[in-house]
């Protein structure tokens, strides 16, 4: 038993290494061997030489052969196989350093959106984890080229700096699985958003109100760097739209990649993405009634992102949100502060 454990301590191998210490620990050499378990001389030598698997037929025969159970001999191989891949992947990955020299390094250093994003054994794996994607040029496919574009219509390789860009709609992706909510219907929440219209111009005109209070007494919130903001005035915002079925989320931009705003069907529920660091409380509620306005005019198909520009715009579109966006600012009473 001691035995076997030291063996299986030898992951890291072949299984055919692990077999040529064995012949030699019994003292039989490779035809003598190959006779006993039926195989011939030539196969028992690639095995040594790891040049074919250990099957499931073959690791029954290894058994009978040398007493060490079949599951090592498979487990063996399925280690082996990972080993060889995790040391391919390496490989690859040191290639691809001066890809994550493209994201907003600075930027997201301080925050803590991505995993591990500083280890010490490569920079490149965290980034890959956090877009649930396999290589670079799987991210490159799908946020740069197609991908993207065939799912929504949009593709980010017309933005300033697709890179940040991706990194914004990624955090939004990922704050928005943490909302547990039911699909939802696109009619029934137009429907019920329509509704609810004077609950969002109240709550738009007193938090303004608010937000003015707190200037006059010089006591606005200095959000810390790094960290996603959310007050009171926003965390009731997130409330409405979650009892109508619309998460809300609030996510800090980048310099590169100024998104202020963007709207979507995510999972079929719909998204809207804010940032949080308006410095002027309008701009932030006509940002929010723009957004709202495309859920409510436009299709589940597409993804709106605000103040950024990128492939196949719809301006037509951005304009009749517009439109919504600056109908019930009116009705709150409150200036049409546009982000330009």
């Amino acid at each position: 038993m001691a035995e076997e454990k030291e063996l299986i301590l030898w992951g890291a191998t072949s299984p055919g290494e692990i077999l040529e210490e064995k012949l030699q620990e019994m003292n039989v050499d490779v035809n003598d061997f190959a006779a006993r378990i039926g195989y011939t001389p030539k196969t028992v030598n690639e095995l040594l030489k790891a040049k074919c698997r250990v099957t499931v037929e073959m690791a029954y025969s290894l058994e009978f052969g040398t007493g060490i159970p079949q599951y090592f001999w498979l487990e063996a191989q399925k280690q082996y196989e990972r080993d060889l891949w995790r040391e391919k992947i390496k490989k690859s990955l040191k290639k691809s350093v001066v890809w994550r020299k493209f994201f907003p390094i600075a930027e997201l250093n301080p925050r803590t959106w991505i995993k591990d994003f500083n280890n010490k054994e490569d920079g490149v794996t965290p980034i890959l984890k956090f877009f649930g994607v396999a290589s670079p040029k799987a991210w490159e496919n799908y946020y740069y080229k197609n991908r993207l574009k065939v799912a929504f219509r949009i593709s980010l390789a017309e933005t300033e700096d697709p890179y940040a860009a991706s990194v914004w709609m990624r955090r939004g992706e990922i704050l928005a699985d943490e909302i547990k909510m039911e699909k939802q219907n696109d009619k029934k929440v137009r429907s019920a958003i329509k509704k609810a219209m004077p609950q969002f111009v109240e709550l738009a005109k007193n938090d303004v109100a608010a937000w003015e209070d707190l200037r006059h007494k010089k006591a606005l919130p200095k959000p810390k760097v790094g960290e996603d903001f959310i007050d009171d005035g926003m965390h009731k915002l997130q409330e409405l739209g979650a009892k109508l079925g619309i998460k809300v989320l609030y996510a800090q931009n980048f310099k590169s990649a100024p998104i202020h705003g963007m709207a979507r069907w995510y999972k079929d529920i719909p998204v809207i993405q804010l940032h949080d660091r308006f410095k002027d409380r309008n701009a932030f509620w006509f940002t929010f009634f723009h957004e709202l306005g495309h859920i409510v005019l436009h299709g589940k198909k597409d993804i709106f992102i605000k103040n950024v520009y990128y492939g196949n715009k719809n301006q037509q579109k951005d304009d009749e949100a517009n439109a919504f966006a600056q109908k019930y600012m009116v009705q709150a009473g409150l200036e049409d502060s546009r982000i330009p």
